[in-house]
């Protein structure tokens, strides 16, 4: 130990500098001659000035004593150290047949010896000092627990039910403003479009979303837009005259003056109202408990925009009342309850009442959801169902996932594309399963059944899926799939995708795909690829780029035949803030 090493040097050097030893009685005519220093002391008689000697260090000296074991003309060295609690720098009194012999301050220590400077000082002298205190003992810990208890824990912990507390501000608190990732997004982008049997097509667009910027503690603004302009059409036939074209969705300022009372309004995407549309009007909401449960209830009304263009107009319109119901269950489960009352007016239907009902339930291992639209009167008289769905998910084990869907569309709703579409009448459900036995597996399939109630054509379709979530590792992973369809259009598909996220800002998807139909006697197969790539170039700059094309064959057409074939591109590069 370096203390160790200091105070042996030091006894050293005192050696080295010790007076000789005197010279031995000389006989008759015998030279004097001189005797070397020793390299220890010399053992000599003990006088009365010397004082007694110096006793040999017992193990079970009191604490907080010792004596001088050696000593020179400027230093001694005590047989105390750092371990029997002797600080450096401290001075120590020392005494010498119980009567004050004089006084040294700590140079340096070992474990049990130091070095003290002094004068005056011999071997034997005493002291008394103030030891530290001893390092308390660590205990010797309990073996940790095996992992059959480590189990039961776990299970008993999961079991326990953690009930919710409802957070209530003091009267008159100002709430912390919530802060927002992204406020902003400007982006600007490019799509060309190219197919054997047509031209080529291009556009140019911006596209804005501003969500909940405030502009004052009370007022927040929300817009949703895009300008875009087409550079090259070949044969149009949405809106073949206009080259350059505006979407408005949202253009929306709320106000929310108290916490019960909410105000919206300019063109209003009431998101949270089953079954409404965009408006260009007003909506008043107020906030509260009923039952228990956090609920809103409220009024809106306005103009309805064109739903091809987004174009103000007036003949189409809404207006009605909604609320929204909002509780917990326990133990992590919640429910939610929205419905809407309305009248309608528009030049496909006329003018009829519209309800809208809703029903969620979150469960720990199960969560439903169930919503119904009904609408009567107008230019078809009557009531109907609309439209109504039910969903499901099950989670019975840990790994495991089942689901399923059931849809119902009742009403013909003419769409205003050339060619006109007519979403007819038709009914469809859906299932699957996933399991994922270890990390890096998944297995599962899929299958569902659809039939158009007006012209009685059916489809199902039921197939495998499996996937490799870490197939590369922590980065990416595969995903294959295969679908066996029968009814009115046979066939089969299957695709293959890949996720790979090479560096933590770069994001890669690679996805091919092939189907075959078989229908009217015709066999015709069909390829298709994808890829696309999104970066992040900063922390608010990002870009996008993607490419995908398909192309058909018929494997019984004479040699020589066409392969139709499409492709599409898209870049957009966008700020984020």
């Amino acid at each position: 130990m370096p203390g160790a090493l200091a105070v042996a040097l030091a006894a050293l050097a005192a050696l080295a500098a010790a007076p000789a030893a005197a010279p031995a009685k000389q006989r008759p005519r015998r030279p004097v001659r001189a005797v070397s220093t020793p390299a220890a002391p010399v053992a000599r008689s003990p006088s009365a000035e010397d004082g007694p000697p110096a006793p040999a260090r017992r193990a079970d000296r009191p604490r907080g004593t010792g004596q001088v074991a050696y000593a020179t003309a400027s230093r001694a060295y005590l047989d105390a150290g750092a371990e029997d609690g002797l600080a450096a720098g401290a001075v120590l009194e020392l005494r010498r047949s119980g009567a004050p012999a004089g006084r040294c301050t700590v140079e340096s220590l070992a474990p049990h010896h130091a070095a003290c400077a002094g004068t005056g000082l011999r071997a034997g002298d005493t002291f008394r000092f103030e030891p530290a205190a001893l390092a308390a003992e660590a205990k010797q810990l309990p073996p940790p627990p095996g992992d059959a208890e480590l189990a039961r824990r776990l299970a008993v912990v999961t079991a326990a039910a953690v009930p919710q507390v409802e957070f209530r501000a003091a009267p008159g608190a100002a709430s912390a403003p919530v802060p927002r990732s992204r406020t902003a997004e400007v982006g600007a982008s490019y799509q060309a479009w190219t197919a054997s049997t047509a031209g080529t097509s291009d556009r140019a667009a911006i596209d804005l979303a501003i969500r909940e910027a405030e502009l004052a503690p009370w007022l927040t603004l929300d817009v949703d837009a895009r300008a875009e302009r087409w550079l090259r059409r070949d044969a149009p036939r949405f809106r073949p005259r206009d080259d350059t074209q505006l979407y408005l969705w949202q253009a929306q300022l709320t106000a929310t003056p108290g916490d019960a009372l909410r105000l919206s309004a300019g063109r209003v995407l009431p998101w949270a109202i089953p079954g409404a549309t965009v408006f260009d009007g007003g909506l008043a909401g107020v906030r509260g408990r009923l039952l228990g449960a956090r609920a809103e209830g409220g009024v809106f009304g306005g103009a309805v925009p064109e739903p091809d263009t987004t174009g103000p107009t007036t003949r189409r319109a809404t207006g009605g009342a909604y609320w929204i119901l909002d509780g917990a269950l326990g133990r992590g489960a919640s429910w939610r309850q929205e419905g809407r009352i309305a009248m309608v007016r528009t030049p496909e239907l006329g003018t009829r009442a519209e309800g809208s009902l809703t029903g969620r339930v979150f469960l720990r291992r199960l969560d439903l959801s169930a919503e119904a639209h009904v609408g009567g009167g107008g230019n078809r008289g009557g009531t109907d169902l609309d439209a109504a769905r039910v969903d499901a998910s099950l989670r019975p084990v840990d790994g495991l996932l089942l689901g399923g869907s059931f849809r119902h569309a009742g009403l013909a709703w003419p769409q205003t594309f050339d060619p006109a579409a007519f979403p007819g009448r038709a009914r469809a459900a859906d299932g699957f399963v996933s399991w994922d036995p270890v990390r890096w597996l998944r297995v599962g399939g899929t299958g569902g059944f659809s039939r158009d109630r007006s012209s009685g054509l059916e489809r199902r379709w039921v197939g495998p899926e499996l996937g490799l979530p870490r197939l590369l590792g922590a980065s990416g992973g595969l995903t294959l799939g295969y679908l066996e369809e029968s009814g009115w259009l046979d066939g089969r598909s299957a695709y293959a995708q890949l996720l790979w996220r090479p560096l933590q800002a770069l994001r890669l998807v690679g996805r091919a795909s092939w189907s075959h139909d078989a229908a009217f006697g015709v066999d015709r197969d069909e390829v298709g690829v994808l890829a696309s790539a999104t970066a992040d170039l900063g922390r608010h700059l990002g870009l996008r780029i993607s490419l995908a094309g398909r192309g058909a064959f018929d494997p019984a057409a004479e040699e020589g035949g066409s392969m139709p074939y499409g492709m599409t591109g898209f870049a957009t590069i966008f700020a984020a803030y």
